[in-house]
Formats: structure tokens, sequence, C-alpha cells
């Protein structure tokens, strides 16, 4: 879904005693571990035995819940340093979806702060912060409530000096999962390749149109060069593009009934597929009654110019209960039958302990749809007469399909009558599944295509894989997108647009009867990706949910030709590959073709010391500076889209034949690519050429290991 549901929250890692700091002056720390590797070796000890800290009370690191925090087994393939940095000491500034504190208070006076595990008809079950499973009767409850101050005190690392916070976030960074993207399948790929030639995007608006934290965006239907925005906290703009100036007007503020947190808040819009006459809308958004957390889907309606709300328009459509405040749903849209589909998560807690998604006498972890033109006996809508569970005792009516987590924007293709759905996932995998009536989908029993729990099984029972399913060293919050039916990108037309909120990548794929067969790489928006919309010529767009900006995806340029990695050089992460190195400066002619290295050591790469985050060391590398030197014989001269295969700590120079084609300051914490500067053009030859480093060392870990990839068009 969106902003907090995907960030980290260490906000967890003990509650043990804050010991003052010694005396010493103030240090930024968040400057100082930027600057400062730190070493995993010993924020390894700082993390699970030191008495300062203790993590180990609070979180797990081998993929199992059941403590006051979340498991870290796989934070380092899904954070950045600097994000660990800030979720360290900033705990409350982002709370993770799913591990907020939620306040109880009893009949008694008592009061509980924990985070919540469990809830049925009869009780809830908190873990505390001292790890405490606390079960309260919902009889005894008398107020419940989200708290946004994290378990975790604020200042906990204060008790640590500098070097010691760099050395914790250090090993943090070490916390990746080891299955690198699973088994690969038709369904899930190991690899999905960059394209060609990518996606640009820029401002769709003019650059000072900037919305607060915005979720969805679409054309108004009808009204030329009208736009909506929907804002989290429950603003509905209109904007009106003219020749020198766009004009946004607030059309509806609700954000005192839109209760924000977790994964809540205003989620979706859906046009009647009559607007232009009837001028009705529909909005999706959580709201708090009376301590309980609800889904209001509600109906409004614009003044016939589609400048102002009509009050008399509003009406509850439906008000759909949820256990917590996270994976509410995000899906509102209405289908070529001319029904509102709504799409419910599971609403938690974490791992649907209750197996809400499978249970059909629940809304929670479905595909709801409904007739919203007419109402039936007890309802502000009618159930479709062919609705798949209609008549069944054991089943809610407006159910049209199930057994999904976090259903995060949905769109249907009015070519092909296909739903699309970007379904968000647990603990590993995103998926992206194409829903049909009456169908299971497979959460909490799958997590993509692997299997996750077998609690809610049932023998005999249908499980419909998704189309394509990614792990989380790809990204980790899928974005439902839409598929292309715009002029401008013919070879992109028919293709399904869909990307990931946190890596901020986009794909465009195929299938062939629910099975994925392309797919590539063809952009990455400029921030956080939170839905996708369409222009009124049909063109795509990306919401900017960080920057508050509207992007246009231009697909003009695009080659959706997918990029074949042919390596030129490996590097240590998958042989022992031989240097020759020393660590006294050489003379100034060291990087040349001509240079005799032979009286140089020679040793396998990585260079480095061990624990250094991301190195695969294979030689010991101990002092400030270190000078390689490798031979690679070509038989052709390369394309231009060559990328040096790079781990640096710290500040590293790359010569090709005594061209000077990358410089790169600091660390990098794991392997990047990154491009040659457009000298290298002129360095290639056919047969012997010279790749030359220097990296110098600064404070903490080291390492260096480079190596080179070509990039080709698939034949």
């Amino acid at each position: 879904m969106f902003a907090l549901r995907s960030s980290v929250c260490l906000a967890w890692l003990c509650l043990g005693p804050v010991l003052s700091v010694c005396a010493q002056a103030p240090v930024d720390r968040a400057a100082y571990a930027l600057q400062h590797p730190g070493d995993a070796g010993r924020g390894r000890h700082l993390y699970a035995e030191d008495a300062r800290m203790i993590c180990t009370r609070c979180h797990n690191t081998n993929g199992q819940d059941g403590k006051a925090g979340p498991d870290l087994s796989g934070i380092g393939d899904k954070f950045t340093r600097q994000e660990l940095i800030r979720a360290v000491l900033q705990p409350s500034a982002e709370l993770a979806i799913g591990y907020q504190t939620t306040v109880v208070n009893t009949r008694d006076d008592e009061q509980y702060s924990g985070v919540l595990k469990q809830v049925t008809a009869d009780w809830l079950e908190l873990t505390t912060g001292n790890g405490k499973l606390v079960r309260i009767p919902l009889r005894d409850i008398t107020e419940q409530h989200t708290d946004p101050v994290s378990l975790m005190p604020a200042g906990l690392t204060d008790a640590l000096t500098p070097d010691e916070f760099s050395d914790l976030i250090a090993y943090l960074q070490t916390l990746q999962r080891t299955e690198h993207g699973g088994v690969a399948s038709p369904r899930q790929p190991a690899l999905i390749p960059e394209a060609r030639q990518a996606a640009t995007l820029r401002p769709f608006f003019r650059d000072d149109l900037v919305f607060d934290h915005p979720v969805w965006f679409g054309a108004m239907p009808g009204m030329a060069h009208r736009f909506a925005v929907l804002e989290v906290a429950g603003k509905l703009w209109s904007v009106e593009q003219g020749t020198t100036a766009d004009t946004r007007t607030l059309l509806l503020d609700v954000s005192g009934d839109v209760h924000v947190g977790g994964g809540s808040g205003m989620l979706g819009l859906a046009f009647d597929p009559a607007f232009n006459t009837n001028h009705r809308y529909y909005l999706v958004y959580q709201t708090q009654r009376d301590g309980r957390l609800f889904t209001r889907v509600m109906a409004h309606q614009l003044s016939a110019d589609g400048r102002r709300e009509d009050p008399a328009g509003e009406h509850e459509i439906m008000r759909l209960p949820a256990v917590t405040q996270d994976h509410t749903g995000g899906a509102l849209l209405f289908g070529p039958d001319g029904y509102l589909y709504i799409g419910m998560g599971d609403t938690g807690p974490q791992r649907d302990p209750q197996g809400h998604a499978q249970d059909l006498t629940t809304w929670a972890g479905k595909i709801l749809r409904i007739n919203v033109q007419t109402n039936s006996p007890g309802r502000n809508y009618a159930i479709p007469v062919d609705n798949p569970f209609l008549g069944h005792t054991n089943a809610l009516p407006e159910i049209w399909a199930y057994g999904l987590r976090e259903p995060w924007r949905a769109a249907f293709d009015f070519t092909t009558g296909d739903l699309w759905v970007g379904d968000v996932g647990q603990d590993t995998y995103e998926e992206i599944t194409m829903p049909r009536r009456g169908e299971n989908h497979g959460w909490n029993v799958f997590e993509g295509i692997t299997p996750y729990s077998d609690r809610y099984r049932r023998p005999g029972e249908d499980y419909v894989p998704p189309v394509f399913s990614y792990s989380h060293h790809v990204g980790v919050s899928v974005t439902g997108g839409l598929v292309y039916r715009g002029q401008q990108a013919p070879e992109l037309y028919g293709r399904y647009l869909c990307g990931d909120f946190e890596s901020r990548k986009i794909w465009a794929l195929t299938q062939t009867n629910r099975t994925l067969r392309s797919i590539v790489e063809i952009g990455r928006a400029p921030s956080r990706l939170v839905s996708f919309g369409v222009d009124q010529a049909g063109e795509p767009c990306v919401v900017g949910f960080d920057s508050g900006i509207i992007y246009q995806l231009d697909l003009r340029q695009v080659d959706p030709a997918p990029c074949q990695a042919r390596v030129l050089a490996p590097t240590a992460e998958t042989q022992p590959v031989f240097w020759r190195y020393v660590f006294e400066k050489p003379t100034n002619d060291w990087q040349s073709v001509t240079y005799d290295d032979s009286h140089w050591a020679e040793g396998p790469a990585g260079f480095g010391t061990i624990g250094t985050p991301g190195a695969v060391v294979r030689t010991d590398w101990h002092t400030a500076d270190i000078w390689l030197r490798r031979e690679i014989t070509l038989p052709q001269k390369p394309s231009a889209n060559v990328k040096v295969r790079l781990h640096h700590d710290e500040n590293v120079d790359i010569y090709l034949n005594g061209v000077l084609v990358v410089r790169e300051p600091r660390w990098t914490g794991e392997y990047v690519e990154i491009p040659l500067r457009s000298a290298a053009a002129g360095a290639w030859v056919v047969g012997r050429n010279v790749l030359a480093v220097h990296c110098h060392q600064i404070s903490g870990g080291q390492y260096v290991d480079a190596g080179l990839v070509e990039y080709v068009s698939s034949p």
C-alpha cells in the first residue's frame, strides 16, 4: 500500500535500561553513521548480547513472528543504510504496518499497551514490550485505540558511542535473506531485465503544484483538462490545466472523518459509469467509531459543472469492520458490467492469524461486487444475481473472489474484461493476480507461489496462483497498475504496467492464460510509487507519494526489448577472480596498459576485512589504500551499454586502459552497477584490456571488488 505500510520500524529493539552516554561533544549520529560504515561483527554483539541493547528481547532474525517487534531477517534487503539509521534514531517517525502500539483500557481500570497479535469474537491478544502475551476478553474492554508512539523509547541508542551506533547499523545491513529471488518459475522469474530504452517521467502538472501525500489520480470523465487528486488525509482536489497555469480547487475535505495511520486513510476513488450525467463518484476510506475501525464506501456527487460538492448526494454505501488499521484494501473500481468492485484486505493482524482471507463469512481478504444503482432490503446497494455465493448459507453474497491479503490497486482491461490486482505480500513475496468469479487466490495458505501455512488449508480446495510473483530482493510492496491502451507507444499496447512502492521500479508484462510470458523493467519513479492513473488520452501517469507530484509516464521512446547481461569480467560473487595488487603507492603510470605489474602480489577478489556488509572477502586488506590491476581479453569491442559491477568501501577510482571511467566516493554496502563515463567508448581495444582500481579506506570496515557487465538487446 503506501507510506507506513512498508516503512521499517526497528522501533522495538528493546526496552532495556538506557544508560547515559560518556561525556563528549554532541555528535550528529545520523551523519556520523553515514560517513562511518562500522563493524558488523561488533554490531552483532551489541544487537544480541550487550546489556545496553539486547535487541533479541523484542526481535527475531529467523523469519519467525511472536515477539513485540517485527522479524528483521530480511531488513538489509528492504532498506538502505540511511533508512535504517532513521528508523533506529526516530522509532515513532514511521511505524511498520502491523506493529503500531495498541492501547486497551478495561473495566477494572487496567491499561495494556502492546502489539495486536490476534482478535477473535471473544478476546484479543497483545504482545507487550517485555514480550509477555496478554489475552483480554472483549467484554471487559471500555476503550481501544492506536498510539502513534512506538514501544521502543526514543533515545535508546544514546547509550552507545557514535562508533558503536555505526556498528549496530552495519550489522542490521547484513540481515539479508539467502534465497535471492526464491525458486525461479514461469510465474516468478529469477531476474527481471531492464528495457533497452527506459520511459521518461516528468511532472504532469506544473512544477509548483505539489500535493500532501497523494494516493490517487485520474481524469474527470467528460470534463476536458480536468483531473482529480486524492490525498491520504481526506482531501479531494480538482485540477484544471490551462494554457499558462494549472488551477486546483478543493472539492471535498473529510479529514475529520478519515482515520490515518498504518495502512489506513483515504485510499481510492471511482467515478460512476454515468458520471457525465449524474456526476456521482465513490470513495473508500477508514474511519473510527467508538474505538472501532471501519472501512467506509461512500457515495458523493458534484454539481453539474463539476466545480463543487453537492452535499445532498452524500450517503454511505457500506461500512466494513476492520480488526486493525492495517491491510484495509485500496481497490475501488467499476467493471465493464457496471458493478462496483471493492478490494478488502485481511485487516490484520500480521499473517492473518484468524484466517480472514479464507473465511467466506467475513468481507476481509476479498474482492466484493455490488450494484450501487439500486437498493435491496436492508442495504444501500443490491447484490448482482450472478455473484458466486449468492444464496449460500455460509458465505456473504457480496463476495466475488477471495484469498487476498492486501489488494492495493486494481484495474479492468475493458478490451478483454480481465481484472488485474496488485496483492501486497507478507514476509517474502509480492504478487500480481487476475481474479475471476468465485476463485480462491490462496492467502494465507500461499504467499505468492510459495506455501505459507496449512492452518486454514482445506482438502480439495483449488488455489489460483498469481500471474507474476517477485521476492523482496526486487521490491517490498507491489502497486497494481493498468493495461496500456494508449496510442503513443504501440509496442507496449496491451501490456500490463505495474510497479513497486518502495523500490519505485516500473514493469511492463504480458501473460497467456494467466501465466507470465514476458516482463521488463521500463523505468523508475522519482518518488515512492503509490498509484497509476491515465490522462484523458489514455496515457499513463504515476503518483509520487513522498514528493506529492503526479508524473507523466512518457512511453514514446521506450524500447521494451529486454537487455541481456553479458559478463565481461566476473566479480567475487560468483568465483575466485585473481588480481595483481599492492598496498604501497606505485609510480604514477600504474594504471596504464604498458605498466609492468609482475612484481605485484597476486590474490583472489574481493579484498577487505571480514564483516564488511555484503562483502565476499577472499584476500585480507587492512591498510589505508590498495591498488589493483587485472587483464581482460575481448574478441570484439563491447557496446556502449557497459556497467561496472562494483562493491566498494570506501573511495574508489577505476581505469580502463589508463582512462578514468568511474569515480565513486564513500561506500555502497552491496554490489551495485554503475555506467562507465563516456570516455570509456574510445578506450576499448580488441584483445588485451587492463582494468585498474585504486580504493582509499577512511574508517570502519573496508572492501573492494569490481567487474564489468555488458547489456545487449535480446535477439
